[in-house]
């Protein structure tokens, strides 16, 4: 794996770990900044990671093309968003072994 994906990033960027990292080391300001992103310690994750992250981010977006296009109704949605948010928060904590 040579060129880590944008969805990775915002994967991470999303996640309570790396939020709570953001507030108590980089910016504890409302406003996230393409500086702030430089100083986040990225890892780089293996194949497994990787694709549980994959998944977890593709249903997500596939949740919100559901609600936008209405074939989902938003407390559909929003259970499902929060499972998923919940799922890619584990991962990242397990991700950076915490």
């Amino acid at each position: 794996m040579t060129k880590i994906p944008d969805w990775y990033f915002v994967s991470l960027i999303n996640t309570e770990f790396i939020s709570l990292y953001v507030d108590n080391f980089i910016n504890n300001t409302s406003h996230f900044q393409i500086n702030d992103a430089r100083q986040l310690p990225i890892i780089i994750p293996d194949s497994y990671f990787f694709d549980v992250i994959k998944k977890i981010a593709s249903e997500s977006v596939l949740v919100k093309k559901a609600l936008f296009s209405c074939a989902m109704d938003s407390n559909q949605a929003e259970e499902k968003l929060s499972y998923l948010q919940r799922e890619l928060d584990s991962m990242v904590l397990n991700l950076y072994k915490i």
